[in-house]
């Protein structure tokens, strides 16, 4: 079994201990854009660059996972009649939300505008495509918000926080309208075995922003009720991702049903892998910013290095703690993937 293969992936997934320690690159979105000399508002409805960027990266810096939609989570929320603004660097931003005024407006939403979306199009074509190119070289995965930040992007995220003490029943409900577009976002992909893998980040859901009491609360019960749906239905796992140091809700995470818990640069990796030693894989956590952009490779092999002795060696995949800038050298990115325990 070689180190950055599919198979090591899994083993690492059934918190086993693969001969080395798998690393993967990390939604990686933004950055394959802009490797490949283009711009997010190019790419967002156009399969064949999509498409090319994805399989760029890949052919370039090969990765185990390779993540498709990685930095166009927004699209969901523009398909269903969000604004959404390209800025000159960076991905799409939800400019005016779905709900105005009342979250009764999401009863009036069309789910199937979803699958008439051009740029929802583009990010399923494009895992088609690349799931014919890569085969069973690396696992395929397509990445949106988890269903808290999806529903704070429909709401607008300022009220939706607020909702969370003053309207709590606006919460379940915008919650509950957010499951649903995620299983229509992800049915077809499911349906038709394009994906081996979904990837979820719901960074409104960081210790940051929301107590462990309010993720118990708004956070826990959608999630639980998506990842349990893909996985009965489709026998598809998550891989789970929430920004900031989640220390105080890993508990939590690990009931979600999750695969895999990608963990932030903030979290102590040695304290959370004796939480979750045997109960979860978990993922993480090299610095994108101050190591993988700012940083030479001898930091990068160090930060590695730390990462695999905390966590290694088994249940433990190495990867960047969030999404990578769009200006982090290619050097560095490829000596964290050739790091080995």
């Amino acid at each position: 079994m070689s180190k950055n293969s599919p198979d090591a992936i899994r083993e690492a997934f059934r918190r086993g201990a693969p001969s080395q320690v798998p690393a993967t690159l990390f939604g990686a979105g933004q950055w394959s854009v802009h490797q490949a000399g283009r711009t997010m508002r190019e790419v967002a409805t156009d399969p064949d660059l999509m498409t090319e960027t994805v399989l760029a990266t890949q052919k370039k810096i090969p990765s185990p996972i390779v993540f498709v939609g990685s930095g166009f989570n927004n699209q969901l929320v523009g398909a269903l009649g969000g604004r959404i603004r390209y800025p000159r660097f960076g991905s799409p931003e939800v400019i005016a939300p779905i709900v105005l005024e009342s979250a009764d407006e999401v009863d009036n939403c069309d789910l199937a505008e979803l699958d008439r979306d051009p740029a929802i199009y583009t990010i399923r074509e494009t895992a088609r495509r690349t799931a014919e190119a890569v085969g069973k070289s690396a696992i395929l995965s397509v990445t949106q918000w988890g269903p808290f930040t999806t529903a704070g992007q429909m709401y607008g995220l300022d009220g939706f926080l607020r909702a969370t003490i003053t309207f709590p029943e606006t919460v379940h409900k915008m919650t509950e309208f957010a499951v649903r577009a995620l299983k229509q976002y992800y049915k077809p992909l499911l349906e038709h075995r394009l994906i081996g893998l979904i990837s979820l980040a719901d960074h409104s859901a960081s210790s940051d922003m929301i107590s462990r009491k309010a993720f118990a609360k708004f956070c826990l019960p959608p999630l639980m009720d998506f990842i349990d749906w893909a996985r009965r239905t489709y026998h598809v796992d998550t891989w789970l991702h929430i920004c900031g140091n989640t220390a105080d809700k890993w508990d939590l995470m690990i009931d979600s049903g999750a695969v895999c818990l990608s963990l932030d640069q903030k979290v102590d990796l040695a304290m959370a892998k004796q939480v979750c030693k045997g109960k979860v894989c978990i993922a993480g956590n090299v610095d994108p910013v101050h190591v993988m952009d700012q940083g030479g490779i001898d930091d990068v092999l160090a930060a590695a290095k730390r990462c695999l002795a905390a966590a290694g060696p088994d249940g433990f995949i190495l990867t960047t703690g969030c999404e990578m800038t769009p200006t982090t050298p290619p050097g560095n990115v490829q000596a964290m993937l050739e790091v080995a325990l």
